[in-house]
């Protein structure tokens, strides 16, 4: 979050630099940021040899850290001014009131005109939160689950560690500092509920963050049945091609007439028929 201040000043005759005339000051360059602090309430007041600044901190979460920085318009924001105390630097929390002091002589030596501020204020630090997954979600094993979480120290790689109850079942050591992370769920671990995922700076253990419970699932096996139509409509589909010779071409009886197929009622009537005794007897 940045804002620019205003400013001129005069130095008198017999007191150089000692005391300056504040003409206004603005509000300028005004960015938001998805972490929603909030730079605010700006005051400059010109105090012997130096500038005395206070502002409002405000953050969505009074843990958060910032680093505070102050640049001018005297070397067009290039670099912060160096010659600063109070509520500036790294590590500074949310607040109201908070005070930063400029000895702008000893910075800057002689000089008048007018010279405009740049107050930054950029996030640094916020507590874990895991967002995902959420109460009553589930998971399958051996498929993916995207873990999404927000805050942390920037760049700082976290580990990862799934709790059933209040038993640790596997751990991953990195899963990297930039909010997601997609853990494929081993098959190895059991189906139920009470699962939670736990994340944390290995440096910093105390400061862990706890998933919502959820719950594992097997996976889905599909199982394609075949409907009794379709078999019958199979079967007659054999029947109808004759014989079991599973769709050979048919037998020509006029050149095979002893074939199976070819064989009548009758043929088989007179092989039924017992032969004749030996010696043409009765």
């Amino acid at each position: 979050m940045n804002f620019r201040i205003f400013m001129q000043y005069e130095p008198k005759p017999t007191e150089p630099m000692r005391k300056y005339i504040l003409y206004f000051f603005a509000f300028l360059a005004i960015t938001q940021t998805s972490n929603a602090q909030t730079v605010k309430n700006v005051q400059a007041l010109a105090q012997k040899n130096s500038v005395i600044i206070t502002y409002d901190l405000v953050a969505s979460n009074p843990d958060q850290k910032f680093e505070v920085e102050i640049r001018s318009s005297i070397n067009n924001y290039t670099t912060a001014l160096n010659e600063v105390s109070g509520d500036v630097g790294p590590d500074q929390t949310p607040g109201i009131g908070k005070t930063i002091t400029w000895a702008a002589i000893k910075e800057q030596g002689n000089f008048s005109g007018s010279v405009t501020f740049e107050i930054s204020a950029l996030l640094t630090f916020s507590p874990l939160t895991i967002t995902n997954p959420t109460t009553g979600s589930s998971a399958k094993l051996g498929k993916s689950l995207d873990v999404k979480w927000q805050g942390g120290d920037r760049g700082r790689n976290l580990k990862m560690a799934i709790l059933q109850g209040n038993n640790t079942v596997t751990e991953i050591p990195s899963v990297g500092s930039t909010g997601s992370y997609n853990w494929v769920v081993p098959k190895t671990l059991s189906k139920g509920d009470n699962y939670q995922i736990k994340l944390f700076d290995p440096t910093k253990p105390k400061t862990a963050a706890m998933s919502a419970e959820f719950q594992l699932k097997k996976t889905s096996i599909l199982i394609y049945v075949i409907p009794a139509a379709v078999l019958l409509g199979v079967g007659a589909a054999v029947l109808l091609g004759g014989g079991g010779d599973g769709g050979s071409d048919p037998v020509d009886c006029a050149t095979n007439p002893t074939h199976p197929d070819c064989v009548t009622g009758t043929i088989g009537t007179e092989l039924a028929t017992p032969p004749p005794p030996p010696g043409g007897g009765n």
